[in-house]
């Protein structure tokens, strides 16, 4: 049967199986050597909605991967000899032991975590967040080359002491004339980041960082007034801001550890009142 035909016709049967009851012997849609790939394995593969030739080709595809699966398989039993019962065995208790914990540790996980305690974290391990990249807070306005307002502009962001005043007459004062800028004086960026937006390029980070607040530089078509509030350049401590959902992560795997350990701790010695428990060596 040609390829559209039989992945079509597969498709027409997944449909009427999702929409009616599944029969006693589903239909062998593949097979290899004694293994068989049954219609009703093939449940669930294609995700409502997906247009009918993305369909036939998911379905083809996992037919395809089967019959290697199933013929590889028949082989290796026919030509290894191997028990594997025993990681088997250890699988399952490890899956079996793995559920249990989770069970108990959603039962017991207090999952608040205050602001105090992640800063105390974070004093307590502050050589644990160094910065891979260079940061900066900064901000910035694009002004085209004969805009009006390039002067004022210049002039906002080279005041010595700018503050959140100055960040707001900046973008009022860009609004004004319908320039595009960016505004956030409070949110960390990568320093890579900043030279997307804006043209600047530089072999020396920290000399370029450490000597530069004030920047106005041009393109083929645009100016652009820039201000560097703040940097950090890599190696240096990462700002508690940027490690708050980290540190809370640690701290709460920090507790369920000790929901782990507490719950075993407690199983040992209940099983060891109780008898259960006998060391022979």
């Amino acid at each position: 049967m040609p390829f559209a035909r039989l992945t079509s016709s597969l498709l027409l049967l997944l449909a009427f199986v999702a929409c009616s009851r599944q029969p006693e012997v589903s239909p062998v849609v593949a097979s290899a050597y004694d293994r068989e790939l049954h219609l009703s394995d093939l449940a669930g593969l294609v995700p409502e909605g997906m247009a009918p030739e993305d369909s036939a080709l998911v379905v083809a595809n996992y037919v395809d991967q089967w019959l290697r699966q199933a013929v590889l398989l028949t082989k290796a039993e026919k030509n290894v000899e191997a028990d594997f019962s025993r990681e088997m065995q250890q699988y399952h208790d490890n899956l079996l032991a793995y559920a249990y914990e989770r069970q108990i540790v959603d039962q017991l996980l207090d999952t608040h975590i205050t602001a105090a305690q992640i800063r105390q974290y974070y004093d307590e391990h502050r050589s644990d967040f160094r910065l891979k990249t260079s940061i900066v807070k900064a901000v910035y306005v694009s002004v085209p080359r004969k805009s009006a307002a390039l002067a004022k502009l210049k002039s906002i962001i080279s005041r010595p002491s700018f503050a959140e005043r100055d960040i707001v007459e900046l973008e009022e004062t860009a609004s004004r004339h319908g320039l595009t800028g960016y505004y956030d004086a409070a949110t960390w960026m990568p320093f890579y980041a900043l030279q997307r937006a804006v043209p600047i390029t530089t072999y020396n980070e920290r000399l370029f960082l450490r000597q530069n607040r004030t920047i106005t530089l041009a393109d083929d078509s645009l100016n652009y007034c820039v201000r560097i509030l703040d940097y950090k350049v890599s190696d240096d401590e990462s700002p508690l801001e940027l490690q708050h959902d980290n540190i809370r992560s640690i701290l709460l795997n920090h507790r369920k550890n000790e929901i782990i350990d507490r719950l075993h701790a407690d199983l040992l010695a209940e099983a060891e009142r109780g008898g259960h428990v006998k060391k022979n060596i």
